[in-house]
Parts: structure tokens; sequence; C-alpha cells
């Protein structure tokens, strides 16, 4: 004896087929980014930026303030020194050429 349902559902699932009830279909609501994610993504750009330019700024600084005058001071060094070191070789020959003025 084979009993037969006496209301069949409207839709049948298949293989390829999800069928919801009416109860839970969903309509998906628009999604809005929330405020403070927007806002920390935003300042995550802002402070990427300004430690690159902080940076930038920071090795022109040093470049004014400390090694262009460390080179400009390394350059007179030398010229001193090659001048001090001319004068020593000049009278050193000059005392090896006569001997007896350096007394």
């Amino acid at each position: 004896m084979s009993t037969t349902p006496q209301k069949l559902p409207r839709f049948l699932p298949t293989l390829t087929e999800v069928v919801q009830p009416p109860g839970l279909a969903r309509t998906p609501a628009a999604v809005m980014p929330d405020f403070e994610d927007v806002v920390q993504s935003v300042m995550q750009g802002v402070n990427l930026t300004i430690e690159r330019r902080l940076q930038e700024e920071t090795d022109a600084l040093i470049r004014t303030l400390v090694t262009d005058p460390l080179q400009n001071l390394r350059l007179r060094i030398r010229q001193e020194l090659e001048m001090v070191v001319r004068q020593a070789v000049l009278e050193a020959m000059r005392s090896r050429a006569d001997p007896d003025k350096s007394k």
C-alpha cells in the first residue's frame, strides 16, 4: 500500500539548485564600510607619506648641516697639510744641500 502526500512541494531540489524556504529568503543588505575602518585606512596612507617626507627632509638637513661642512673642512685641512708638507720638504732639502747654513 502506497500513500502519496496530499500536497507536493512547488519546487523539488535538484543537484544544481538549492531551494530556500520562503521564511529564510533574504535580500542582501548594502554593505557600508565602517567609518573608523575608512579613517584608519586613510591614516595608514597618510602616515606612510609623512614618514617618507620626514626622512627626505631629515636627510637634506643632515647633508646641509653636517656633510657639506665636513667636506669643506676636509678640503681645507688637506690644503693646509699639503702646504705644511711642502714647506717641511723644502726646508729638509735646503738643509741637505747646504749643511753649514742649518747650524
